[in-house]
């Protein structure tokens, strides 16, 4: 039987993603530690700071001045993103924070260690096979979770801090980012496992007629 000689590129795949899986779940158990910290403690100085994914008018003026201009133009900050500093954070605030980010870490570590898993048997020479096809919907499922749970927490942020902050030059609009990238991802990955599913299919009627 012919020994299956693994391409350079599946070798170097393979490699990275096996490094990198379990750098990050070492991060991860670090990371989680950290933060359940926050349901069983109160941090005494505790600095929160969580980006808003709501887009921002700002009133803010100012001049831009180059080389290749005979004067100062003045210019005018309308519109930007950005992050808020909860100034000793309240325990209540934090663990708010801290579950959502728990969830958010927890589903992308599940999405690493079924593309660890498809890659393996990518590795291990088995390409068009019911478990990959099964690992490649999981991915793409997973994603389409994070994206409700993108909008989900944008919405959050916009109801639960946007509305309620006041300031003299900002004002947040109602223009949530959702964050639409998952799911075409998503869908990416759910096609791609369909065209797995054609080659196994191809692959059983090629057997059948051998």
């Amino acid at each position: 039987m012919e020994k299956f000689k693994k391409p350079l590129s599946i070798k170097v795949i393979y490699w990275i993603t096996v490094v990198t899986f379990w750098m990050s779940v070492a991060v991860t158990i670090l990371a989680l530690s950290v933060v359940g910290a926050l349901f069983f403690f109160d941090l005494n100085d505790l600095q929160l700071h969580v980006g808003i994914p709501v887009s921002v008018n700002v009133i803010e003026k100012g001049t831009l001045d180059l080389n290749i201009l005979s004067n100062i133009t003045s210019v005018e900050l309308t519109g930007m993103t950005g992050r808020v500093h909860f100034i000793d954070t309240p325990p209540e605030v934090g663990r708010i924070y801290a579950l959502f980010i728990i969830l958010i870490v927890l589903l992308l570590l599940y999405i690493f260690l079924t593309f660890k898993r498809f890659i393996t048997n990518v590795y291990n020479g088995i390409y068009f096979d019911m478990k990959n096809i099964s690992l490649l919907k999981r991915i793409s499922y997973t994603l389409v979770v994070i994206w409700i749970f993108s909008v989900f927490y944008a919405y959050f942020q916009y109801y639960f801090l946007a509305i309620n902050m006041n300031f003299d030059t900002v004002k947040f609009t109602s223009d949530v980012q959702t964050s639409p990238e998952y799911l075409l991802v998503a869908l990416f990955i759910w096609v791609l496992s369909h065209i797995f599913m054609k080659g196994c299919e191809l692959l059983e009627e090629n057997q059948l007629t051998v």
